[in-house]
């Protein structure tokens, strides 16, 4: 008799979320968790690095900008934000560093999980070409989101709060290469539908 050879696993459909910094991206990853969707964020990962002295990507910071190194061999997270709110050519830097690094964290941890789809959060995703397979944008308009972003750090001038924007890709940018969009123009309440509708159309597509 012959064996059945067991078919191979199909790994997880991987869609990159993103938008502008203050779209509602997180609002929106965290809707998606709670309906049983594996998530992960770029920026909670690339934050785990940088609280690991010995991690090769924190080392590289440090070499970069040993200014913001912390006594134990750390980077200062509040420090870099201050720094990169106001220096593209670090932002630049900080990018080239931590890209390759991110991804192959985020590629290991996509090949683990029990699921149709996996959420990659990323407002990098773009302008960074990070290798996803369907983008799913969060769109809210500028006014919108220099107001969200001056709520959450209330100690930013305006200039840093002008300049984070303007580092990004611009909306027309993010809605050309979208292939779906989920809009925030209101009050957060109304994300779970949309998110809900989404989860249903992706289970159509990879369930």
């Amino acid at each position: 008799m012959n064996a059945i050879t067991p078919q191979a696993r199909r790994p997880p459909v991987i869609v990159g979320l993103t938008g502008g910094i203050g779209s509602g991206k997180s609002t929106v990853r965290e809707s998606f968790a709670r309906l049983g969707v594996p998530c992960l964020d770029a920026d909670q990962v690339a934050r785990g690095m940088h609280q690991d002295p010995q991690h090769p990507a924190n080392r590289q910071i440090a070499e970069l900008f040993p200014a913001l190194m912390t006594s134990d061999g750390s980077l200062a997270r509040g420090s870099l934000h201050r720094v990169f709110a106001r220096n593209s050519m670090a932002n630049r830097q900080l990018k080239a560093v931590l890209k390759p690094f991110v991804i192959e964290h985020m590629q290991r941890w996509s090949e683990r999980q029990q699921a149709p789809y996996v959420i990659w959060e990323s407002a990098l995703l773009l302008d960074e070409q990070v290798p996803v397979e369907r983008v799913l944008l969060v769109d809210c308009p500028e006014e919108l989101r220099r107001y969200r972003i001056s709520i959450r750090n209330p100690d930013w001038s305006t200039e840093q709060i002008d300049n984070v924007p303007a580092m990004q890709l611009p909306r027309q940018a993010y809605l050309a290469q979208a292939h779906d969009i989920i809009t925030n123009t209101a009050l957060p309440s109304g994300l779970p539908q949309q998110v809900a509708a989404i989860h249903r159309h992706y289970l159509e597509l990879w369930g």
